[in-house]
């Protein structure tokens, strides 16, 4: 954490006349978007998702039944971030449930972009553990480190992209990186692709992901989306279904 706040101390004079931004939400995807809410502003992004895997071998299937990120702005440049998820999952007849990817942190505008050169924000969180008995949650505490960025290439399209470290029980940190193409089909319609791969020290795993977000009235939208596993496409079938709501102005 002194590492963080040293790096935003030190981009402080970049990110202060940050442009503020509108309505900003960090579904439906896997990567993260470089816009940060205005300062006072707070938010709410959930969902529920469905997942049928035989990734590891037998079939498991697995309820998100929530997953949700609560954000504010607590300054010009930067936002809090909490986000928590419950899962109930069965396979072999054993039935699991609980927590999963619980996770406190930051997220930091460091530059807006400027021309050809994209808007680049940090992503830091603490990874909470559970305890003996949690189905999902790891048994230490883990860390996010991750660089944002985006181009807009026009109004109606924008390449963002996304590299991670993540350190969780394991000793090597999963290193995540991810591209997101995001088209808006009209006012308030918009198609997300994304590509994303996720390397430890055993595989690597590459996922594709298609999603719609509408933009149900101006602080509140709503997603669908679906992910495809590219290693193995016919062991893994989830859908997804979420909203995202600015609670404050």
């Amino acid at each position: 954490m002194r590492i963080l706040k040293l790096v935003i101390f030190i981009l402080f004079p970049l990110c202060a006349s940050a442009q503020e931004v509108g309505f900003t939400a960090d579904r439906p995807g896997a990567t993260t978007g470089t816009d940060v809410l205005p300062r006072g502003r707070v938010q709410w992004e959930s969902g529920v998702a469905w997942e049928r895997s035989k990734l590891d071998g037998a079939t498991a299937t697995t309820w998100t039944l929530n997953t949700s990120l609560f954000r504010w702005g607590f300054s010009d440049f930067a936002e809090l971030r909490l986000q928590a998820d419950y899962l109930s999952g069965r396979c072999g007849g054993i039935h699991t449930s609980g927590f999963s990817d619980v996770a406190l942190g930051t997220k930091a505008r460091l530059f807006d972009g400027w021309k050809s050169v994209p808007a680049i924000s940090l992503l830091a969180n603490v990874l909470l553990p559970g305890g003996s008995d949690a189905d999902y949650l790891p048994q230490h505490f883990g860390g996010q480190m991750g660089l944002l960025f985006q181009n807009q290439f026009a109004s109606w399209c924008s390449l963002g992209y996304e590299a991670d470290l993540v350190w969780s029980d394991s000793r090597r940190p999963t290193v995540f990186f991810g591209l997101c193409l995001s088209f808006s089909l009209s006012d308030r319609l918009s198609l997300v692709v994304e590509q994303y791969n996720t390397n430890t020290s055993d595989n690597t795993e590459c996922w594709s992901e298609l999603s719609l977000a509408y933009q149900l009235t101006p602080p509140l939208q709503l997603d669908l989306g679906t992910d495809l596993s590219l290693n193995h496409f016919g062991d893994y079938r989830n859908a997804m279904i979420g909203v995202a709501w600015q609670i404050t102005k």
